[in-house]
């Protein structure tokens, strides 16, 4: 799966948590900088990974990162 080519499919919130996710922040965090609560930032990766076809955030970083090196 190509993060950069298929993150177009994504909502602008869920490209937030995304980014978030890959700088590696936990949803506690993740929560409260968004100001949303951890609940609804688990509701967004689950999209974010149904979307994307991948499982784990450690997916997401790993498609990101293949990305960026090709």
């Amino acid at each position: 799966m190509s993060f950069l080519k298929h993150r177009e499919v994504l909502s602008k919130r869920e490209k937030q948590i995304a980014e978030k996710i890959l700088e590696g922040l936990p949803n506690k965090v993740i929560a409260n900088q968004l100001f949303i609560s951890e609940r609804t930032v688990k509701f967004h990766c689950h999209n974010i990974y149904r979307k994307l076809d991948i499982r784990t955030r450690y997916a997401l970083m790993a498609c990101y990162y293949q990305d960026m090196m090709t």
